[in-house]
């Protein structure tokens, strides 16, 4: 099935792009950030935008040219660099991969901080919130909405 496939490549790109910081490629956007991976006919795109903390973004998988996948998300680090930010996202991306920022939920600890996603829905529509949290506070936040759409 296309949607079996789709996640199963969504998986891999998603931790070899931003996660594991490769993948950055020149942006087709004007003052974006971006993303790519490609294998076969598969092709994984993710541009954002970063200003002063705040960050609005889209991930999307091709099919054979043909988006089968999307998810727009918004989020904010402004209390903590992005470099801070980075360290902290990057190994929860990369340890969860099929399951952050999706319809899944995950709980991970990384020293002080806490990693948390929830969502909800189902694998083909679905919506979250994404957190890092220091002593309790909330350091970093992202809130996401996609699903399958091919």
């Amino acid at each position: 099935m296309l949607a079996d496939d789709a996640y199963a490549f969504l998986t891999r790109a998603r931790a070899r792009t931003y996660a594991a910081g490769e993948g950055k490629t020149t942006a087709i956007l004007a003052g974006s950030v971006q993303y790519e991976f490609a294998e076969g006919p598969w092709l994984y795109r993710d541009v954002y935008y970063i200003g002063n903390g705040i960050f609005p973004g889209i991930e999307v998988v091709h099919h054979d040219g043909v988006p089968v996948w999307s998810v727009s998300y918004s989020g904010d680090f402004s209390s903590m660099s992005e470099g801070q930010a980075d360290l902290m996202l990057q190994p929860a991306l990369v340890e969860h991969a099929a399951t952050t920022r999706t319809h899944e939920s995950v709980d991970a600890d990384y020293g002080a901080f806490r990693y948390t996603c929830r969502g909800e829905g189902t694998r083909d529509a679905f919506l979250g919130r994404e957190e890092i949290t220091a002593d309790g506070e909330v350091v970093y936040w992202l809130q996401y909405a996609g699903g399958f759409i091919g």
